[in-house]
């Protein structure tokens, strides 16, 4: 039997609060640990009820929900996922650095959350189109500062493994990236893998990172 995953929430809108409660509470796969409104009370929240995953929020009352993720990265136990109506270069890369493993906006359909939560659990890291954008910049710029590294080659990586790769740096999901391409969620995982193995990475933002500095993907194809 899969193990249920404890997700804690911060939010300060109540309406969103009740909306991502919702996500979770109709998932067979999640339970609520927790629903906070402010950092203060997150934080005497999961003292209590310790979850394996948050949704976070980046603006609140009493403070920035980085300070949350960073109080998480310290427990070494559980993982951050962004939620918010910030799309900005310096939100996105600020909250990441700040140890998030995944960034979405409020807007992000239901199904895709509850999938992106589950994409965290996994090792992966959500991230939406439009704050991927600025990632992928960053990466760019890294990339064309930085000497190449003999990691993979065009020989190594699979055409189909390519496709891949592209769909995951425009921000798709793995089940997206099986509908765009027309195979099966289990043949994107297993190319995944594969992906992983040959580039020596752990997770899609690195995955992206060395095909875009070993430039076998371009970020404006």
């Amino acid at each position: 039997m899969t193990e249920i995953v404890r997700v804690g929430i911060l939010e300060d809108n109540f309406s969103m609060r009740a909306h991502f409660s919702k996500i979770v509470a109709r998932s067979e796969k999640l339970s609520l640990a927790f629903a906070a409104e402010t950092l203060l009370e997150a934080r005497q929240m999961y003292q209590v009820h310790p979850s394996d995953i948050c949704l976070v929020d980046l603006q609140l009352p009493d403070g920035s929900g980085m300070d949350f993720v960073a109080d998480l990265q310290e427990t070494k136990k559980t993982k951050a996922l962004i939620l918010t109506v910030l799309g900005d270069k310096v939100s996105v890369l600020a909250a990441l650095q700040a140890g998030a493993q995944g960034y979405l906006l409020k807007d992000t359909p239901p199904s895709q959350i509850e999938q992106a939560i589950e994409s965290v659990m996994s090792g992966d890291n959500p991230i939406s189109p439009q704050a991927a954008t600025h990632l992928l910049t960053l990466l760019k710029t890294t990339a064309e500062a930085e000497p190449l590294l003999p990691v993979a080659t065009e020989s190594t990586i699979t055409p189909r493994e390519k496709d891949i790769l592209v769909m995951f740096s425009r921000g798709l999901s793995y089940q997206e990236t099986a509908d765009v391409l027309e195979i099966k969620l289990n043949t994107v995982r297993e190319y995944t893998k594969s992906i992983y193995r040959k580039l020596s990475v752990h997770s899609r933002n690195e995955a992206i990172f060395e095909a875009l500095q070993s430039g076998l993907i371009d970020i404006n194809p």
